[in-house]
C-alpha cells in the first residue's frame, strides 16, 4: 500500500528545533515568512494524517469492504451530485430526448469526468460522488461508478460497471443495437455489434458487472467481496 508522497513538503519543513526559518524569494503581496510557516504547518499536518492512516489502515479497509450484492447500492442515479451533472448535460439540448440525444450525452459526460485527475489511494477507500466532484479527482473504479450512475440517470436501463479479472474498470451500455464499452483508464469509448467476436473477447476478461438493479458474475473467478484498489 503506497504512502502519501510528502517528500517535497518534508524538504521544505524545518529539520529540528534549531534549524533556521525557510527563506523564500520575495513575492508581491505575499509575506514570505507567513507563507513559510503555512507550508511547515501543512507538512506537519500531512505527517500526522499519514501516521493515522498507517495505524488504522486495517480497520479502515475492513470497513470499506463490500460484498458483491452491496455494490448495487454504489450506483446511484438519483444522487445529488449525479443529478447536477445530468442537468448540466440536459441543458445542452432543447429539450433532451433519450432516443435522439443519449449517445451524444454520454460523450459529454465523459468529457467532464475524464478531465478529472486520476489518483491512487493510500489505502482501500470508496469516495462519494460529492467528494469526487469537489476534488475533481478519483480513481478508476470510483469514476466508473459515477459514470454508470449518470448514464442511468440519463435514461439507460442497460448501463453497468464491469470489473475485470485484474481489477480494471469499464462501463458498458447498449444503445441503438450496439454495445458500447467505456474504458475508464484509457478514456475511450468503443462500439461493438452485440453478438460480435470483439465483444465476446472483451467479456472474457470480465469478472463481474453491476448497477443499481443487479450484479452478475462471470467465469470461474467469482468473488464474495470487493474493496476499491
Amino acid at each position: 500500500m503506497s504512502k502519501l508522497d510528502i517528500s517535497l513538503l518534508k524538504a521544505l519543513a524545518p529539520k529540528g528545533k534549531t534549524s533556521t526559518p525557510i527563506k523564500l524569494p520575495p513575492m508581491s503581496g505575499i509575506d514570505a515568512g507567513e507563507l513559510s510557516k503555512k507550508v511547515q504547518r501543512q507538512a506537519l499536518q500531512i505527517e500526522l494524517l499519514n501516521l493515522i492512516i498507517e495505524r488504522y489502515n486495517r480497520f479502515i479497509e475492513d470497513g470499506e469492504t463490500k460484498s458483491l450484492s452491496d455494490l448495487k447500492s454504489m450506483v446511484k442515479p438519483l444522487d445529488a451530485a449525479v443529478t447536477e451533472i445530468k442537468i448540466q448535460i440536459e441543458d445542452q439540448f432543447h429539450p433532451y430526448n433519450y432516443d435522439s440525444n443519449y449517445l451524444l450525452a454520454t460523450q459529454k459526460v465523459l468529457d467532464i469526468i475524464f478531465t478529472w485527475k486520476k489518483i491512487k489511494m493510500p489505502l482501500s477507500f470508496w469516495m462519494s460522488f460529492e467528494d469526487m466532484a469537489k476534488l475533481k479527482a478519483a480513481d478508476d473504479l470510483d469514476r466508473a461508478i459515477l459514470v454508470c450512475s449518470v448514464f442511468r440517470s440519463l435514461g439507460s436501463d442497460s448501463a453497468k460497471v464491469i470489473i475485470g479479472k485484474n481489477k480494471e474498470a469499464w462501463v458498458s451500455f447498449v444503445f441503438s443495437q450496439k454495445a458500447y464499452i467505456v474504458n475508464i483508464a484509457d478514456k475511450t469509448m468503443s462500439a461493438y455489434p452485440p453478438e460480435g467476436d470483439g465483444l465476446k473477447q472483451f467479456m472474457y476478461n470480465a469478472a463481474y458487472s453491476f448497477n443499481d438493479r443487479e450484479v452478475e458474475e462471470f467465469g470461474s473467478d467469482k468473488q464474495n467481496s470487493h474493496t476499491p484498489s
